[in-house]
């Protein structure tokens, strides 16, 4: 299950609020209000911009090179990329 974070969106969110929603964005989820935030925090900051670039680029990767597997993996590198927002995943988990 997806971890829903905190919506709306402040005006000017930091990295971590960003990240929490990352991958909402990436997919589409978000209103248009949030996404707009959303995209201009990404503009701004490098930091959160390289990791969507990033996360864009491994799941296209995923997609391109094994359609069969699609979205079983993707579902779980979306949960990882998700608790990387969050402050990290959980080291118990391992």
């Amino acid at each position: 299950m997806r971890h829903r974070p905190q919506l709306p969106l402040p005006p000017e969110p930091d990295c971590h609020q960003v990240g929490a929603v990352l991958q909402s964005y990436l997919d589409g989820e978000l209103g248009a209000e949030d996404t707009g935030v959303v995209a201009a925090h990404l503009e701004h900051c490098e930091r959160c911009g390289i990791e969507a670039a990033t996360v864009t680029r491994v799941i296209d990767a995923i997609r391109r090179q094994r359609p069969d597997l699609a979205p079983d993996p993707l579902v779980r590198l979306t949960g990882f990329v998700e608790q990387l927002g969050a402050g990290g995943p959980d080291p118990s988990a391992s």
